[in-house]
């Protein structure tokens, strides 16, 4: 069944975890699967190499991208789409862009976005590139709406002004006000004024008393700031 599947996978990724060399994880599972034809065996392999989450593993996933059987390509988007480091990201990307199958290109799109959410040394202007991409690519308001909320953890003036950019959309305006507010919440000290601006704007123009309330007390720790430096 399904479940004793998964639970294998899990059992077999456990396992691979505990050795010690972080390269040598993959490597059971990766001699194996040039043997395997049966598509669900295959996938299931797959699977436990996304849940490994060991690089050495990528370049067989993304060959297995362009296989042939529908099964085993989304069973490698999956795989790639959970993993630990935004390595895979730019071939969700290519994914998400270039598939004719509906269902991989969003789960290549949510998987694309979760990634941009990981830890990375990328410059945060290059982040926000690419979020304003996965929003190009989003296909609807509630896929838009997953975008806006990777992106409230990105925290920088840019990311601030992508999220204020979507308070004119009706659809989205709870999302974008969430995560201007979240995104306001850490750079407020560094930009007040740029900040204070977007704030007002939301407390002028939402409908929900919570992201008002959220929104008056960023200001009101703004002025308080502005009221200490005057005092010094």
């Amino acid at each position: 069944s399904s479940s004793d599947r998964t639970e294998a996978q899990k059992t077999i990724a456990v396992v691979a975890h505990r050795i010690a060399d972080k390269n040598r994880q993959a490597e059971s599972v990766l001699a194996v699967l040039p043997s395997v034809k049966e598509t669900v065996a295959r996938c299931s392999l797959l699977n436990v190499l996304g849940r490994i989450g060991d690089n050495s593993a990528l370049p067989v996933l993304t060959a297995a991208l362009n296989e042939e059987n529908v099964d085993i390509q989304t069973a490698a988007i999956r795989a790639l789409a959970d993993w630990p480091t935004p390595e895979p990201a730019a071939e969700l990307l290519k994914v998400a862009e270039s598939s004719e199958n509906k269902v991989h290109r969003i789960l290549a799109l949510r998987g694309f976005v979760r990634l941009l959410g990981l830890p990375s040394d990328r410059p945060a202007g290059e982040t926000i590139e690419m979020y304003i991409k996965a929003m190009s690519l989003a296909p609807d308001a509630g896929e838009k709406k997953k975008v806006l909320s990777g992106l409230s953890n990105t925290k920088s003036l840019a990311a601030m002004q992508m999220a204020a950019d979507y308070l004119d959309d009706e659809s989205l305006f709870v999302e974008a006000g969430t995560a201007v507010i979240n995104i306001a919440g850490g750079i407020y000290t560094d930009y007040p004024e740029q900040v204070a601006d977007k704030l007002d704007r939301i407390i002028k123009t939402t409908k929900s008393d919570s992201l008002r309330q959220q929104a008056q007390e960023l200001i009101n720790n703004i002025e308080q700031g502005n009221a200490g430096r005057q005092e010094n």
